[in-house]
């Protein structure tokens, strides 16, 4: 076994105990998220109203499938290390962490992947359930499943970078989860949260296209919900791999000017 899979063995592993710990909180977290499905419920009374049983192309069961495909891939794209590295740099507590031989944020990132894991279960338990209850049908393309999975593993590796790096912001200010919360405003009404991108005016359309939030979360429900091409997964894929980049240099680039930031002030 080589020293580097020796590492990420050990650092998953022990992640993963520690995240099993709050097997209840996370379950709780998880029936927290609850607005898609609000918003499914809006939206399936809306086209239940409407002349013809459809809004744009969607019936009931069609708004159903879209916002219990959005509630899934959010889950799955929870991201808090913001929080946690605010507390970490005003409390002072970060500074432990600097004295091991490893960039804190592996070991963030490691915490992030054990508890989808953790997660997975009941998460997939209660999206049985939600769709038996709302008739909610998804696609029978076997591909949009590993495509979509592909897509989410971009989108949560780009979300975790930009909130680690806004994160980061607490270097310079009193508090950096107020980035955090106008950056989740931005991943919900763009990601598609509220309604698909599609109902949107053009003009937003065309600025949400540029953003990685329409293929974070919109783009994966899609094609869980049938509405989605194989072009278009390889587009957004193409798109969020840019911003993956992008945001791992500044994430780099803001780690390096915060740190100097904190060691002046003597931690």
């Amino acid at each position: 076994m080589s020293p580097l899979w020796k590492k990420i063995r050990v650092l998953f592993a022990t992640r993963f105990a520690e995240m099993a710990e709050y097997r209840a909180e996370i379950i709780i977290w998880m029936l927290s998220g609850t607005l898609s499905l609000i918003m499914m419920l809006v939206w399936m009374s809306q086209a239940a109203s409407a002349p013809g049983g459809q809004i744009r192309g969607y019936d009931a069961s069609g708004f159903a499938t879209y916002f219990l495909s959005v509630w899934l891939v959010g889950q799955l794209l929870v991201v808090w290390v913001g929080w946690e590295l605010d507390l970490m740099i005003r409390q002072g507590t970060l500074s432990p962490k600097l004295l091991r031989p490893m960039d804190p944020m592996w070991i963030e990132y490691a915490s992030h992947v054990a508890e989808r894991l953790v997660r997975i279960g009941p998460l997939l338990a209660l999206l049985v359930v939600f769709a038996l209850l709302s008739g909610a049908s998804f696609t029978h393309e076997w591909w949009a499943y590993p495509a979509a999975l592909g897509l989410i593993a971009l989108g949560f590796t780009c979300r975790f970078l930009y909130e680690y790096t806004l994160g980061l912001l607490a270097f310079w200010t009193e508090s950096s989860t107020s980035f955090t919360e106008v950056a989740w405003l931005l991943y919900a009404a763009l990601g598609g949260l509220f309604a698909p991108l599609a109902f949107y005016p053009p003009w937003v359309q065309n600025v949400a296209v540029w953003t990685p939030f329409p293929y974070m979360l919109g783009l994966p429900a899609q094609l869980l919900a049938g509405k989605a091409t194989l072009a278009q997964t390889g587009q957004g894929a193409l798109v969020l791999l840019g911003w993956v980049v992008v945001f791992w240099f500044v994430r780099l680039a803001v780690w390096r000017l915060g740190l100097k930031k904190y060691g002046a002030v003597g931690a």
